[in-house]
């Protein structure tokens, strides 16, 4: 959980600041959307080295690794302009990627029938992480007078403390967690899986990119930018607890999938079409929150997906790592998209249209990616069997 947390806030602290970068850098739409997609053009590249290093380390010295190239990304785009800001981030995106694709198969490993919670479990630390960093960074650089890079590098801290308490459990861990599994790539149902996580990350990442710069283009301050991605960031950790545990629970996903797509495209048209509709003071914090409770739910969702689908740790890691290197690809095409239609219009009702579109999509692929893996256990009917045991005792 603190590895979660800090896997998004070099990400998330961008798009409260991103008027402000790009005016300094005189950075284009498409530029300034590339500052969010290129780490998770970085997540997606770099997933199957951490399943490889981890077939070979172990997956805690792994993920240790990970979290001080995190570190090191964040304290390099503080120190220059922008061949540090770009280097900076890349360096950030590669440790996320190798300690977001170790992230399922710990799951898979430590808590086999606790999957769907566990996973919203972390998943909500990962999702406060992204509220805190959209939240916090611009009251951080107003309050404290700092320049946009010092803003940026005040995220390395949080960052430390998770490296000082991952550090010394690699230290313990084994040499080795096993062989080096090879990705899935002949299996049907796991392009299914790659293609939801990717459509669903897009849709995140295309509206954390743009959300607040929708508003502060009516007229917001940059701050009240930032605390409405927070109000996004901070709905997506409700869903992304409560969803895999329904989930679980009811022993299918696909309903649950299908809603939080559903909402997540509601949201989208409304953010739109009818950004200040009804109350103008009380409609972005609407359309941010129950955006945010759509995308969340989401993304835990597609995590417990990749989880579930695989037979053991090694083949968690392994679809992952397929989900992940195709995947989050395909989602950093969504902020520059997005830029690039925001280019071509002059306003924002096109970009965001654009996404609810895709929202649909998502929903499509999801449900059919959740459907039962034909080579992994169902666990579903266990699930029933042991409610249908604690009914009776």
């Amino acid at each position: 959980m603190l590895v979660a947390v800090n896997l998004r806030p070099v990400i998330a602290s961008v798009p409260p600041l991103i008027d402000l970068i790009a005016t300094e850098l005189s950075l284009s739409g498409a530029e300034a959307g590339l500052l969010t997609a290129l780490p998770v053009v970085c997540m997606g590249l770099f997933a199957p080295v951490a399943v490889r290093a981890a077939g070979r380390v172990g997956a805690v010295r792994v993920l240790a690794g990970a979290v001080a190239l995190v570190v090191a990304g964040i304290v390099l785009r503080g120190l220059a302009g922008a061949p540090g800001l770009y280097t900076g981030t890349a360096i950030a995106g590669i440790g996320i990627a190798i300690a977001g694709a170790l992230l399922p198969s710990l799951v898979k490993a430590r808590f086999p029938d606790r999957i769907g919670p566990v996973t919203g479990v972390y998943t909500a630390a990962l999702i406060s992480g992204a509220l805190l960093g959209s939240a916090l960074t611009e009251p951080i650089r107003a309050g404290f007078d700092l320049t946009w890079q010092a803003a940026l590098a005040f995220w390395a801290l949080p960052a430390m403390v998770a490296l000082a308490v991952v550090a010394p459990l690699a230290r313990l861990a084994p040499d080795r967690s096993g062989g080096v599994p090879r990705l899935p790539w002949r299996s049907g149902s796991a392009w299914l899986v790659t293609v939801y996580m990717g459509l669903q990350s897009l849709l995140f990442y295309a509206a954390l990119a743009w959300l607040a710069a929708r508003y502060t283009s009516l007229g917001f301050d940059p701050a009240t930018g930032g605390l409405l991605l927070g109000v996004f960031s901070g709905t997506q950790v409700i869903s992304a607890l409560g969803l895999p545990v329904l989930a679980h629970r009811t022993g299918d996903p696909r309903p649950w999938i299908a809603l939080a797509a559903a909402v997540s495209a509601a949201a989208l048209v409304a953010v739109a079409l009818a950004p200040q509709a009804l109350v103008p003071s009380l409609a972005p914090w609407l359309w941010a929150g129950i955006l945010g409770l759509g995308v969340g739910g989401q993304f835990a969702l597609a995590l417990t997906v990749i989880t579930e689908h695989a037979s053991t740790p090694a083949d968690a890691a392994a679809l992952s790592g397929m989900a992940f290197f195709v995947g989050y690809p395909l989602a950093a095409l969504g902020p520059v998209i997005a830029g690039a239609l925001r280019d071509l219009t002059g306003g924002y009702a096109v970009p965001f249209l654009f996404i609810a579109v895709l929202a649909i999509a998502t929903l499509i692929v999801g449900v059919r990616a959740a459907r039962p893996s034909p080579t992994a256990p169902d666990d579903s009917s266990g699930y029933r069997r042991r409610c249908r045991v604690r009914r009776t005792i």
